[in-house]
């Protein structure tokens, strides 16, 4: 059960990414949706007070970008802050220009998460907006965060793998001797459920599906009842004529034991980014053949004496081809994020808190401090 508020949520799963908190309520509204073969957007108006007015996320392709959708439903004034995840588009396509349509409203302030590197956008919007008097700042990174896939070069061809592991002190991944599925604590399962909303699909071996039963959705009290659904891959190799059925049919089987013919088919999927979450033969597979760009640890502060131990491949491909880039404790848990030395991947280590050109960082600060 979700316990927490969406305040609470806010600060216990967003604020180890460094974005500010009125970019931590666009970024969640962001996740709200998957506008696959658009990334996903969200958008935050505040009043001079740093009081939230309304967001807004981009739904699908074809639909009101973020921006446009905000300006529709909002009465903006010349003192409202406006917060986007990916900096607005400058050409006009399915939706119009969102630069020049925020140039009609009195927004004097913009915080942009990203610049967005698609060359017709690529700063156009950032130089437009600024020379039309628009104080513009940038907090850069977000949209790193919220579609991984982003500036991989060859994303039409190739799929950015994340791998997410939940284990015990000890290294192990299961415990025979205990009848309670999770390792980790609520915080690294809320965070869990944040990765995934983040991802195309969710990808888990044979044996992690038998014994886990996992649900592979979005669990939150944010997200929940959005239409950001991932796909749920069970990475079979064999037959599944003896476990497919009416209980089952929103997962995807996959009937091979070839990594080849697996990615052929989560691209022909539209996959863009997948979440790996085990287990121990999928990880070592993804790992052998340096596939994963980051890898999230979670990590709990106990020894499990009988079970399933993840193994010396994990335990030695992580760190001869990955750099742990953060270490953050939670609670009696600790997540380790591991990028990989050999992908052109940023990773949420590299995100800055925001710095205002109009507004100071402590009176930010003592806004969100109340």
């Amino acid at each position: 059960m979700y316990l927490y508020k969406a305040e609470q949520f806010l600060d216990n799963n967003l604020n180890y990414l460094n974005f500010t908190k009125a970019m931590s309520v666009a970024a969640l509204e962001a996740l709200k949706s998957n506008p696959n073969p658009n990334p996903k957007v969200g958008a935050a108006l505040f009043d001079k007070n740093m009081k939230l007015k309304n967001k807004s996320h981009h739904v699908e392709k074809g639909k009101d970008h973020a921006e446009i959708d905000l300006i529709k439903k909002s009465n903006i004034q010349d003192t409202d802050y406006m917060y986007v995840t990916l900096e607005p588009c400058f050409h006009d396509d399915t939706s119009p220009s969102c630069a020049k349509e925020l140039l009609k409203t009195d927004i004097k302030n913009i915080v942009i998460g990203d610049i967005d590197i698609d060359p017709r956008t690529n700063g156009k919007s950032i130089n437009y907006l600024k020379n039309n008097n628009i104080n513009v700042s940038i907090e850069d990174g977000v949209n790193d965060f919220l579609n991984p896939y982003y500036k991989n070069t060859n994303k039409a061809k190739e799929i950015t793998y994340i791998g997410k592991i939940g284990i015990s002190n000890n290294n192990y991944i299961y415990n025979n001797d205990s009848d309670e599925k999770y390792i980790t604590n609520q915080i690294s399962l809320d965070l869990t459920h944040l990765l995934r909303a983040t991802c195309d699909a969710i990808l888990v071996g044979k044996n992690t599906f038998l014994i886990d039963n996992p649900k592979l959705d979005i669990r939150n009290p944010e997200l929940k009842n959005y239409n950001n659904k991932p796909l749920k891959i069970i990475w079979w190799g064999s037959s599944v004529q003896n476990i497919t059925n009416n209980k089952h049919n929103d997962y995807k089987f996959v009937e091979t034991t070839s990594l080849t013919q697996l990615e052929e088919i989560l691209l022909n999927l539209g996959c863009r980014t997948v979440l790996v979450e085990g287990g121990k033969y999928v990880h070592e597979k993804l790992l052998t053949n340096s596939k994963y760009s980051l890898f999230y640890e979670f990590k709990s502060d106990f020894d499990i004496l009988n079970g399933l131990n993840i193994g010396d491949i994990y335990k030695n491909e992580l760190p001869s081809s990955f750099n742990k880039i953060e270490k953050i404790t939670l609670k009696d848990n600790v997540l380790s994020i591991n990028k990989n030395k050999f992908k052109n991947i940023r990773s949420p280590k590299m995100l800055k808190p925001i710095i205002f050109d109009f507004i100071s960082t402590c009176q930010f600060q003592s806004i969100w401090s109340k």
